[in-house]
């Protein structure tokens, strides 16, 4: 695995990328994005599992997370660009992958906030990729557009920079009653291993801005919005999946909605799975290995 960064498109913002590679031929490149205080190493057993299986691993941390960020202090904070320059990061890179791999098919695969993000960037650029992979999907929720409102005018009144406690029980802790018995952040992964390793990392550990709550509303609102969706592949091969026990898509339901919004935009291929019992992150769950083992049948099957 080396690591390098990257200038953004967008504003010259450095992005720290990882990237995995096979140690022989190639099949096919996937470019991992993280969710919501995450970070590119939390993907790392799945690049090596990936990896050892012949698929190139691309994964970066996206602007105001880990490594990208012009200071430690910026952690949760996208800058003037926003969800825009966020979802041009993610272009940037894609333009790197398929040149730097030039003929592999390329898949995207998106977690949590990160899913949102890849299909926006698919909303614009589905002709850059081989299929597109949707996990832990956000469901729409109506109240963010009331967050986006408050969380808009904090940042046109100076407070962008500021974190709330309101924010972070909105956009994360909500989710935790179910689970409260178990600890915080228990609604993530049943594991108490993996949520150890999220809590000991200060690259994790951190609370949203205003500013990045805004863009999370912004993006999710664009993810769900009828227009602008270019479809210039209607075939390609699209791949929710979840945990039956994930808060974040709010009900089963609100799951097939998210669903079936790609089919009503154009997408004729598009499949679901839902695992048993597991929570918000899939790929860090116990039994994540037939997730893993799911995600590479996916890009193996679906080679053109």
């Amino acid at each position: 695995m080396k690591s390098f960064t990257l200038k953004s498109g967008y504003d010259d913002l450095s992005l720290a990328v990882a990237v995995s590679l096979p140690k022989d031929k190639p099949l096919a490149v996937i470019q991992l994005v993280h969710g919501m205080c995450g970070c590119k190493e939390r993907f790392r057993p799945l690049m090596n599992f990936l990896s050892d299986n012949g698929i190139v691993c691309i994964a970066a941390d996206l602007r105001g997370h880990g490594e990208s960020v012009k200071d430690i202090n910026d952690l949760g904070y996208f800058y003037s660009g926003g969800y825009k320059a966020l979802v041009a990061d993610i272009k940037t890179i894609v333009d790197w992958g398929l040149k730097e791999f030039c003929g592999l098919p390329y898949y995207l695969l998106g977690h949590s906030m990160g899913s949102l993000a890849a299909r926006v960037y698919a909303k614009q650029n589905d002709s850059t990729l081989s299929g597109l992979i949707v996990c832990g999907s956000p469901s729409w929720n109506p109240l963010s557009v009331v967050g986006r409102f408050l969380t808009g005018i904090a940042c046109l009144t100076g407070f962008g920079r500021s974190r709330s406690k309101l924010i972070q029980m909105f956009t994360s802790d909500v989710y935790n009653k179910k689970f409260v018995s178990e600890g915080t952040q228990a609604w993530t992964c049943s594991d108490p291993e993996a949520r150890k390793s999220v809590r000991e990392n200060p690259l994790c550990n951190f609370r949203f801005t205003m500013n990045g709550a805004n863009n999370l509303m912004k993006m999710m609102g664009e993810t769900y919005c009828h227009k602008g969706w270019k479809v210039s592949q209607p075939t390609m091969p699209i791949l929710f999946i979840s945990g039956s026990d994930d808060a974040c898509m709010i009900s089963e339901q609100k799951f097939y909605n998210a669903v079936n919004f790609m089919h009503k935009v154009g997408y004729q291929n598009v499949s679901s799975l839902i695992y048993p019992k597991m929570r918000h992150e899939v790929l860090n769950e116990v039994g994540k290995q037939k997730v893993w083992s799911d995600v590479l049948d996916f890009i193996k099957g679906t080679q053109k």
